[in-house]
């Protein structure tokens, strides 16, 4: 079976679940180009994984950050991610010469898995610099793919979405690649190359 198609079996709302949307956050790593990963969660799991975060922080922490982590910390970060209820789904811009089109690109592309899957709500890191260019793509791309009034967004900061920090994770260490790519590998959905 092909696994993008079990992906969205297993993510598609099932009759008893249609009141329940889908909650998708995201974040970036821009280290060789923009590459984007959302989280993906059903509601009745994101307060479980809220609270296995958080109590992930080390002392005097209000976040996990994947680039300030020692690598022990991360190999351990890593094997918590994996048992958590959600799933990632990766978007590779690191083709797109432009970070404004690679950005519109992955945002777009986000909207349209989440208009797919029955999504209710998209939650963005907060970038202050990119928050208004990020809501007129939203805007456009809600509209595109028919979910203006099913789907609402956020930009949030990290402390304030445990779940952020899951997207933080799998960005930095689908990056960097090698045994770091391989350890997220369990979480991964699909992976979109976008050009």
């Amino acid at each position: 079976m092909n696994p993008t198609n079990l992906t969205r079996r297993l993510l598609a709302p099932r009759k008893d679940q249609e009141a329940q949307s889908m909650h998708a956050f995201v974040d970036e790593t821009k280290q060789n180009g923009l590459l984007i990963a959302a989280t993906f969660a059903e509601p009745r799991h994101v307060q479980q994984a809220s609270k296995v975060l958080q109590a992930k922080r080390m002392p005097g922490q209000n976040r996990i950050h994947f680039k300030t982590e020692k690598d022990a910390r991360r190999r351990e970060i890593c094997s918590t991610l994996c048992t958590m209820d959600v799933q990632v789904r990766v978007y590779d811009a690191t083709g797109i010469r432009s970070a404004r089109e690679a950005r519109t690109s992955c945002l777009t592309a986000v909207v349209e898995d989440l208009a797919f899957h029955g999504g209710g709500r998209l939650t963005i890191e907060q970038d202050d610099s990119l928050t208004d260019s990020d809501r007129r793509t939203l805007y456009s791309a809600v509209r595109k793919f028919g979910v203006a009034d099913t789907l609402s967004y956020q930009h949030v900061r990290p402390n304030q979405q445990p779940l952020l920090w899951v997207s933080d994770a799998v960005a930095w260490c689908f990056a960097k690649g090698g045994d770091w790519r391989r350890r997220v590998t369990p979480l991964i959905a699909e992976v979109r190359t976008l050009s």
